[in-house]
């Protein structure tokens, strides 16, 4: 956590600012507060291997009681919640080598962290129309200036997509300890990651963020009225929100959380001149290579019969229009095969298979064919030349279909 972080940190409950109790037990290394406990008007919250725990679950107790008595070590550990004694051992065994992978260490979280969800979500439909409007309203309202937060972030995928658009560091927020230590490690380094509830006020300071986003999580909060005011609080009055993959109660899901219709959806975020688009639409025109469309208005009848919708709320005029999508030739992490393809090799011919993990995951995912083709032939001497940190010519269509994706290093084995 950086020591400037505690500029735009608020309690959630009194909403005092944060200072460091230099009285207790905290470690400090090249500007960043590593180990330490946090103290305002009304409670104290412990920063644990540099991510500031701001709720009072009883893992969070624990975790400050730890950190309070010495034992950092011991804090993180229990803000992991792996119960069984035998996983915590693998866990913190694969944590500590310095080869681990993603998927190494969300296999050692065991069966209840996703990590199969969070393994491919690079090119899952939902996340395609999310980077896409994130990075298309980003660069509108935080232009040179201003900061990102991703709310209920996980991992921090779209954070990732946010970080050469966030002048400062993008904050991350997510309840789950365990999604924030691995998005600091693996998927979007350089963030900030604060760990908070969403049921819960938010804690951080007024205006604060310039970009507000909430991707694939706003339908799981029951609170929703609460998060609503409370993302337009800390958004800068130039700024904008988004909140994309919002479950459509109109319409069945496999996963559906606590949905919404749109019109209600519209109306958590009236101050903020909000427009809603059926996200079937928004995914087209990106299978399609773009533009993105943000200038125009769905009508009532698309968006109640899609499976789930996009809310982008601003005052900004210059936030509803079209914006061109990018294919970068650089990578933040190594372009390589989606881990969705299986490379086959047959009579010197080489071909992906496009290989879905589960028959639930293409129940849920399926859209995904509009841009994932089930078969391709590849150049063998092309294919050799992944991973690389820039991407090889003759490799732009299949990176603009995710065939080929630009995925964090050590992502997977």
């Amino acid at each position: 956590m950086r020591i400037d972080t505690l500029d735009i940190l608020r309690c959630p409950f009194c909403g005092g600012r944060l200072e460091l109790v230099e009285s207790s037990f905290h470690r400090l290394e090249g500007g960043e507060i590593v180990d330490a406990i946090l103290g305002c008007h009304c409670c104290v919250f412990p920063v644990v291997a540099g991510i500031p725990v701001m709720h009072l679950d009883a893992a969070a107790t624990a975790a400050r009681e730890e950190i309070e008595a010495g034992r950092p070590e011991r804090a993180a550990r229990g803000m992991f919640a792996i119960d069984d004694a035998a996983q915590a051992a693998r866990f913190e065994e694969a944590a500590a080598s310095p080869d681990a992978t993603f998927r190494d260490l969300a296999d050692a979280l065991g069966p209840a962290f996703e990590g199969g969800y969070f393994l491919y979500r690079f090119s899952d439909p939902t996340y395609l129309v999310a980077e896409a409007a994130a990075r298309a309203v980003a660069s509108t309202v935080l232009r040179g200036a201003g900061r990102a937060i991703d709310v209920c972030g996980g991992s921090g995928h779209l954070t990732r997509s946010l970080l050469d658009r966030s002048p400062a560091p993008p904050v991350l927020a997510d309840l789950y300890f365990a999604k924030l230590w691995l998005a600091e490690r693996f998927t979007a380094p350089g963030c900030e990651p604060v760990c908070c509830d969403g049921n819960a006020p938010l804690p951080f300071a007024k205006a604060a963020f310039g970009f507000v986003v909430c991707s694939d999580a706003f339908h799981y909060i029951w609170t929703k009225r609460l998060l609503a005011s409370e993302m337009m609080r800390i958004a800068a009055a130039d700024g904008a929100l988004l909140i994309t993959h919002a479950h459509n109660a109109h319409q069945w899901n496999p996963s559906a959380g606590m949905p919404l219709p749109p019109d209600a959806y519209r109306e958590l975020f009236e101050e903020m001149a909000p427009r809603v688009f059926a996200e079937s639409v928004l995914l087209n025109e990106i299978a399609a290579g773009g533009p993105l469309d943000l200038s125009q208005r769905h009508p009532p009848d698309a968006l109640d019969a899609d499976l789930a919708v996009t809310i982008v709320a601003s005052r900004r005029d210059d936030v509803f229009r079209a914006y061109p999508l990018e294919v970068p030739e650089m990578a933040r992490g190594e372009f390589r095969v989606n881990p969705l393809y299986a490379v086959e090799r047959h009579g010197g011919r080489t071909r992906l298979h496009l290989r879905f993990p589960s028959p639930d995951y293409e129940e849920e995912y399926g859209a995904a064919r509009l841009y994932l083709p089930d078969d391709v032939p590849v150049d063998e001497a092309m294919l050799a030349r992944l991973p690389a940190d820039r991407l090889p010519p003759g490799l732009a269509e299949l990176a603009r279909r995710r065939v080929v994706l630009d995925l964090p290093r050590r992502w997977s084995s």
